[in-house]
């Protein structure tokens, strides 16, 4: 592999990328000092922690007001490229992601908020699915030019949804609010790059995350509604792949606390199949719950198991608590 002596350089000589990192650190404190920005930071933080935005004016006038956002952002690129033209090798200290179409670049995030600016390259989309999420979104198109849909969903019986559309043209000085449980944005074409800052505030306590069949309305995957229940479901997946039979117990005890829906059912899921006899009974006192949101869930699932292992009866019998 060919390594450009520039970079092989940096193998034995730290400076330049000290130098480089401590220009990005100029860069964001230069930006703070220009009017509006420091107030736009601090209030952030108060809307994170669950203040309206009306309460957050520097925040507000961002995401209602023409031209407040475009001046921000303009600012900001033209101090981290200023620092990124002498310092090519720095990095701006964001999360960023880019999957070819559609880049992402988290500037801040305080508490449930996040500030983001997310770009869209020209191009056709198909939005075979909508998803919704226990959150709400602000957002404030800075430059671009695209047909978007806002879509709204409704109850069409059991486990199914109804989907009604509004046309929406995106340009630049548009300003959006969306209730993500029941609203979403799909984006079906681009002419010009699309530039978007957005901000997000999710629920206190945020109910699962749901993709429906745009066609359909059927529901089509179901996810936690935090990182922190992510996480464990993550971890109680981990357990089950590794075997690991003496954390059973545990998740037998998380599948009937009064936790996330869909973390408990992980548990219960993965604790069948360590430890079948510790599953079942969690799974039959669960299935005797009647306000229980996973009792219907449960009920079937063990009728199920009975059918298909009849030994399984006498297990319940046995060794379950009444």
């Amino acid at each position: 592999m060919d390594v450009h002596p520039f970079i092989a350089a940096l193998r034995t000589d730290r400076g330049p990328q000290r130098q480089a990192q401590a220009a990005m650190d100029a860069a964001r404190e230069a930006w703070r000092a220009e009017p509006g920005a420091a107030q736009l930071m601090e209030q952030l933080g108060q809307f994170g922690a669950g203040a309206p935005l009306e309460a957050c004016p520097a925040l507000e006038a961002v995401f209602t007001g023409g031209g407040e956002g475009e001046r921000l952002m303009a600012l900001l690129s033209r101090h981290y490229c200023a620092a990124l033209t002498d310092n090519p090798i720095g990095h701006p200290p964001f999360r960023h992601g880019f999957n070819g179409t559609a880049g992402t670049l988290l500037l801040a995030r305080s508490g449930r908020a996040q500030l983001m600016i997310q770009s869209r390259e020209p191009g056709e989309s198909n939005n075979a699915s909508y998803k919704f999420s226990d959150a709400e979104r602000f957002d404030a198109v800075l430059a671009g030019e695209g047909e978007a849909r806002i879509v709204r969903s409704r109850r069409a019986g059991e486990g199914a949804m109804q989907f009604d559309i509004e046309q929406l043209p995106l340009r630049g000085g548009e300003r959006l609010a969306l209730d993500l449980q029941s609203e979403a944005l799909a984006v079906d074409s681009v002419r010009r790059r699309l530039v978007i800052l957005r901000l997000i505030r999710t629920s206190a306590e945020p109910q699962p995350g749901r993709e429906y069949d745009a066609a359909s309305g059927e529901l089509l995957m179901q996810s936690a509604g935090s990182i922190a229940t992510s996480r464990q479901e993550a971890i109680i997946a981990l357990l089950g792949r590794m075997g690991r039979r003496d954390a059973a117990p545990e998740m037998a005890r998380t599948a009937l606390d009064d936790g996330d829906a869909s973390l408990r059912w992980q548990a219960l899921r993965e604790c069948l199949a360590l430890d079948s006899e510790a599953g079942f009974c969690a799974l039959a006192q669960l299935a005797r719950r009647a306000d229980d949101p996973l009792a219907d869930s449960a009920g079937a699932l063990r009728a199920q198991l009975l059918e298909t292992h009849p030994q399984l009866a006498q297990v319940e019998a046995d060794q379950c608590p009444a």
